[in-house]
């Protein structure tokens, strides 16, 4: 056995633990850099103020121009902005993103390379150009029709066209004619050394899904038996507490029993993170929850360009809008607006997953929900919520609903202030054990959890993150903790390097004297 368990970590740790120091080394990026994305702020500010007045066509007949039934659920969101000097009505339907003028109400079919340069140059000028922007000048650098690199994570926004400024890129969606991705030097390097190395998210290998998903998952299994057998052996080799080996080979036992257990851990938890038993522990309330919630699709045909103009004229008295959304809560039309946070970039990292999720997921800017009916300003009760809550589920009962002001063990946002607070968290009796946690300044569900998502929350935030109440928030703590393991897992992987290639040589010149 012992023989056997030997043969296996030699032979697993040759082929594999080279991918072992690139996974820590990346780790040890990825703690404060994440792939390029579009900052939410960045993009509010740069939007150009929404000219309501050019606008001539109501959000039904424009959705009829697309082809989309003003009626139909499939129309999940509805944006109100610009597209360069126009204003443009953007639905999401479950095929993607649409886009229609709404001062002619014809169809955006494609942009065209001047109006993408021109959408470029506005993102860019933004509120308060400078002159060295004005002076970069911009290059129009391809059509994608496939996604690059940096746009792997935006597929429902393809095609897109690539500009360049100088050492940055822009990218414009071809679907909504705005920008909708931009990355600079800095983010492309963090990002290839720490996302892409520790996903293996090359362009070749996640373009061919399948494909990637099986690696992920039959390399992470793999290191677990990596990490076990070395464990196993590590303790069966050792003599009066003492290693048997020399050299390296002795720090690479030492540091192998002491940071071994860490990196199964770790290993284990990311292959659990692709859902390998397809458990599907979404986070997020299915398209009929959130439509039951809101009481049906967005409501079209009674959305009225003079009741759009009123609420938006109430808007602006506290700000000019300069994008609105066109929602409802309940049955009761709405329209939304976000203040730009004027230059305030409030966090340094990721935030709400999916193309422009922060509009309809997260609350990190002061905002105003104004009622489509009468023009009041609108925040809803926990009455209101609670009724709502019930329409998601309507075959469970709610076993108990609470106002949370902080951050739960599930719904948690410590590091970025992204999702919103206070929250109403009711909690349901169905077989699935359903959380839903509901904004009550939005009246959407921001947030949802089941029983099976739970458990993942532990296995996979728990074990890879070191996310444990009490500890994750407790900075630099967590911080020098888990960089002292990456070290230790590093030099682990690192210490064998060495000795396999030796091996591998020896192997080599054998094979050679047996063919001489």
């Amino acid at each position: 056995m012992r023989r056997a368990l030997t043969l296996l970590h030699r032979w697993l740790g040759i082929a594999g633990n080279l991918l072992f120091v690139v996974w820590f080394a990346s780790a040890l990026v990825m703690m404060y850099a994440r792939m390029p994305a579009l900052d939410p702020g960045d993009r509010l500010d740069r939007l150009p103020p929404l000219d309501l007045d050019s606008v001539r066509v109501a959000p039904a007949r424009a959705a009829g121009a697309a082809g989309l039934d003003a009626e139909d659920l499939s129309v999940a969101r509805v944006r109100l902005g610009m597209a360069g000097d126009r204003p443009v009505y953007r639905f999401r339907t479950a095929a993607g993103w649409t886009a229609v003028y709404a001062d002619t109400g014809s169809p955006l079919l494609q942009v065209s390379e001047e109006q993408a340069l021109a959408i470029a140059s506005s993102y860019r000028a933004g509120d308060a150009p400078s002159a060295a922007t004005a002076q970069v000048p911009l290059a129009y650098d391809g059509y994608l029709a496939r996604p690059d690199q940096w746009s792997l994570q935006i597929p429902g926004l393809l095609p897109l066209h690539r500009v360049r400024a100088g050492n940055e890129v822009l990218y414009v969606s071809d679907r909504t004619a705005e920008v909708v991705m931009a990355t600079t030097p800095g983010s492309r390097f963090w990002g290839t050394a720490g996302a892409v190395f520790h996903w293996l998210y090359f362009t070749p290998l996640r373009t061919h899904t399948t494909f990637w998903y099986q690696l992920i998952v039959w390399t992470a299994s793999l290191g677990c038996v990596l990490t076990l057998s070395g464990l196993a052996i590590g303790l069966l080799r050792l003599r009066r507490k003492r290693s048997p080996y020399r050299g390296i080979m002795r720090w690479h036992h030492y540091s192998g029993l002491a940071f071994g257990a860490t990196a199964f851990t770790w290993v284990l938890s990311g292959a659990l993170s692709m859902d390998p038993f397809g458990w599907q522990a979404g986070r997020t309330a299915s398209p009929g929850q959130q439509a039951a919630v809101a009481g049906g699709a967005v409501p079209l045909h009674r959305l009225e360009l003079d009741s759009i103009r009123t609420a938006a004229g109430s808007i602006a008295e506290s700000f000019p809008p300069r994008e609105v959304e066109l929602l409802q809560f309940a049955g009761e039309p709405l329209v939304l607006a976000y203040r730009p946070p004027g230059g305030g970039r409030p966090y340094g990292g990721s935030y709400a997953s999916g193309p422009l999720g922060f509009l309809s997921t997260v609350q990190p800017f002061e905002h105003r929900l104004v009622s489509l009916e009468d023009g009041t300003p609108r925040r809803f009760g926990q009455p209101e919520l609670l009724a709502a809550a019930a329409a998601a589920l309507p075959r469970s009962n709610v076993v108990d609903a609470m106002e949370l002001r902080e951050y739960d063990a599930y719904y948690d946002d410590r590091r970025y202030r992204l999702m919103p607070l206070p929250v109403l968290r009711a909690r349901f009796d169905d077989p699935a054990g359903t959380w839903l946690y509901l904004d009550p300044a939005l009246g959407r569900v921001v947030h949802s959890e089941n029983r099976q998502s739970r458990l993942d929350r532990w296995l996979y935030r728990g074990l890879h993150r070191l996310d444990f109440p009490g500890f994750y928030h407790r900075r630099p703590l967590w911080d020098i903790v888990v960089i002292v393991l990456l070290l230790g897992g590093l030099f682990s992987a690192g210490s064998s390097l060495a000795p396999a290639a030796k091996r591998l040589r020896r192997h080599a010149a054998r094979l050679r004297r047996q063919e001489g």
